[in-house]
């Protein structure tokens, strides 16, 4: 279980996350709130990518706020998809298993498994530069499942976009962790994502989280009036 205790991580005089506390078990937590509130900054404390500046980050009860990012065995997909150009689809799934040393038979078999979760069977061989943007966000998501991480983490991936993909993607998404028993947070401004794929939602504003529960929870009993307001309530 992750366990995210009391983090602070300031730019400057700038506090992009304030006091924030959070725990995932085996479930989906979104993180919704407005642009610019800390969403995708708590991201990267817990990835490893930011230190914060006070609290910590816990792992079944151990601290890894100090553990290097390739330590922390998390999976982390970006937005802007981070695809390797120059690489096929099948290499750019396998790249995080060529760093695990992963030897060449096992690799190819969880490469073949990956995309077949993602409904990209058949995909091996293809050239990135010749997929749809939805196409290369399931490439993205295969990407990150394929090592098995013990945690995936999710940072807008739907954002770029278009409603249509976004629909169909949201909904693989959420069958897609559930079948993999995979902990992962979800990172969205979009309150139809974070309602449709998250088990529970943390609700964040300038920086701290205001509130977490299902969103049944939040809509019956929300913690305030900026909660009823930013729900629609």
């Amino acid at each position: 279980m992750l366990s995210v205790r009391r983090v602070t991580k300031r730019f400057g005089a700038a506090v992009a996350v304030d006091d924030a506390s959070l725990e995932v078990a085996d479930e989906t937590v979104a993180i919704l709130g407005p642009s610019g509130c800390g969403k995708s900054t708590l991201l990267r404390v817990v990835a490893g990518l930011e230190r914060p500046d006070r609290g910590t980050v816990h792992w079944d009860g151990d601290d890894i706020t100090e553990t290097p990012v390739h330590l922390r065995d998390f999976g982390l997909m970006f937005q802007s998809f981070a695809l390797f150009p120059h690489r096929t689809v099948g290499q750019n799934v396998a790249f995080g298993l060529e760093m695990q040393g992963v030897d060449s038979e096992e690799c190819r078999r969880r490469v073949d498994e990956a995309l077949d979760w993602v409904g990209m069977e058949g995909f091996t061989d293809r050239r990135i530069d010749g997929l749809s943007g939805g196409e290369k966000q399931r490439v993205a998501l295969a990407r990150t499942l394929a090592p098995g991480p013990r945690l995936v983490m999710l940072d807008e991936p739907l954002g770029s976009l278009d409603r249509l993909i976004r629909d169909r993607l949201m909904s693989d998404i959420g069958q897609l962790l559930d079948e993999t028993a995979t902990p992962a947070i979800y990172v969205t401004h979009d309150h139809d994502e974070a309602r449709s794929i998250a088990d529970r939602i943390a609700l964040m504003r300038s920086g701290r989280i205001v509130q977490v529960g299902t969103w049944e929870q939040l809509c019956t009993r929300p913690a305030d009036e900026w909660v009823e307001r930013f729900l629609g309530i």
